[in-house]
């Protein structure tokens, strides 16, 4: 009797590793990363890139790529002078966020149980590589993943080389100052094959 349950466990067991092994899930173009700029202390204006892309591989490696050039601001010029100024993506093009699920929560997301989790990502912007902690929210419905942050990740210029940047910019506007460090909030979605 104990081995006949032993056996019915590692088939489970090797139908799951079968399932999750089987996924690999592709960022769509309707994901966006979203910040908030706080200028001369008391007014915040919403902010996102448009363009996001990547993947989550069947072994749990995210990859992605946000193209900076895709900076949208609701401000023509505010728009050039990020991508240009701020940004400078003649020389820094993206910002690539990389990190590792364990198979345990691979799994979770496979079998349809919603999956809150606090993840080491490794954030590459502006030449510089830099470990961040996203506290995140994944569901999958279907043969689509949503992955969302489920409270904004602080980033500072600073830890990126970005202080001259913001320097520069508040001058061009005219700003007595402009936050140097952002909350930024990520709406990713996936589409497995």
């Amino acid at each position: 009797m104990m081995r006949c349950w032993q056996t019915v466990a590692l088939l489970m067991a090797a139908l799951a590793t079968f399932s999750v092994e089987a996924a690999e899930w592709q960022a769509l173009s309707t994901s966006s990363v979203s910040y908030v700029s706080i200028k001369n202390n008391v007014v915040a204006e919403n902010n996102r890139f448009t363009s996001v892309t990547g993947k989550i591989t069947a072994k749990g490696e995210a990859d992605l790529s946000i193209d900076l050039s895709s900076v949208e601001t609701q401000v023509d010029i505010r728009n050039q002078r990020m991508r240009e100024i701020f940004f400078e993506i003649d020389q820094y093009p993206e910002a690539r966020i990389t990190g590792q699920l364990s198979p345990q929560d691979m799994a979770q997301i496979d079998s349809g149980a919603p999956l809150e989790i606090d993840l080491p990502l490794t954030l590459s912007l502006h030449g510089i590589s830099a470990e961040v902690i996203a506290k995140l929210r994944a569901a999958k419905v279907g043969q689509r993943l949503w992955v969302t942050t489920r409270e904004p990740v602080l980033i500072s210029a600073g830890d990126f080389g970005l202080g001259a940047g913001v320097t520069a910019l508040q001058e061009l506007a005219g700003l007595s100052a402009i936050a140097s460090t952002v909350p930024v909030t990520i709406d990713i979605r996936f589409q497995t094959k």
